[in-house]
């Protein structure tokens, strides 16, 4: 009974141990700002550097060998991290005003990285799998990110400059890869991805245009490219191997593609 009890307590010393294990560092200068972190596991590791008014930062980990680090300079930014698993990684950097980040990461080895400069940005990212990776960068005002992956091995890259532009990137599957890159206002682009190896790109230069991409299936291929206001591109593909690209120039032009099977090409181009 004594080797039981004594086996038992060298076991929860060692779990304590290794609950200890883990290291946050927290910088703040300024006024108000706040920060919470809360690491349960083995070798997390977390830093928050806050800079300026009424900053908020909130990091929570469980598990092994995850890494947060949140930078904020301004006022009134917030950040949130969750990470859950083993080797996630997570960086968000905030200048600016009323900036908002949220971050959650399940599974293993997955990768964020968030840059905010401006006012109002607001970005998500979701990841539970393998390997995901996602990069947001915003530049301005009232721009909105959101990405959701779901599977192993998928890449998610937007890039907002000006106002009120969103992007919202949806993987689910393997090895999906989403480029969004908008220059100018109140562009919006959506891009749904099922399956695997498909690979989706948007680049809007100008003002209120829209663009959406739906793949189901292996190795799609869409691109939309946008100059002007108020252009819209749809994008469907269901099956392999399709290639989709629709190049807009002027305003008002409208685009509709719709590829099943296997092998398909479609070429559209608008101007005016």
């Amino acid at each position: 009974m004594k080797k039981v009890v004594l086996n038992i307590s060298v076991m929860l010393f060692g779990l304590t141990m290794f609950a200890q294990a883990n290291l946050s560092v927290v910088n703040q200068t300024g006024l108000g700002n706040m920060s919470n972190v809360d690491q349960f596991g083995l070798l997390n590791g977390s830093n928050v550097d806050q800079t300026g008014r009424f900053n908020q930062a909130e990091v929570d980990q469980v598990g092994i060998l995850n890494g947060s680090d949140i930078n904020q300079m301004g006022r009134r930014n917030d950040a949130k991290v969750d990470q859950f698993g083993i080797a996630n990684y997570s960086n968000v950097n905030q200048d600016g005003r009323r900036n908002e980040a949220d971050v959650t990461q399940v599974g293993l080895g997955n990768d964020s990285d968030i840059d905010q400069f401006g006012r109002r940005n607001s970005s998500t990212v979701n990841q539970l799998g393998i390997a995901n990776e996602s990069n947001v960068l915003q530049i301005g005002l009232d721009n909105t990110a959101s990405i959701l992956q779901i599977g192993v091995g998928n890449e998610a890259d937007q890039t907002q400059f000006g106002e009120d532009n969103s992007a919202t990137a949806i993987q689910f599957g393997e090895d999906n890869y989403s480029s969004q890159v908008q220059v100018g206002e109140d562009n919006t682009g959506l891009t749904l991805q099922v399956g695997e190896g498909n690979a989706s790109f948007q680049l809007q230069l100008g003002e209120g245009n829209m663009a959406i991409h739906d793949q189901d299936g292996q190795s799609n291929l869409a691109i939309t490219t946008q100059t002007g206001e108020g252009n819209f591109s749809f994008i469907q593909q269901d099956g392999a191997l399709n290639t989709a690209w629709t190049n807009q120039n002027g305003q008002l032009n409208m685009s509709f593609v719709n590829q099943t099977g296997v092998g398909n090409l479609s070429l559209v181009n608008q101007s005016n």
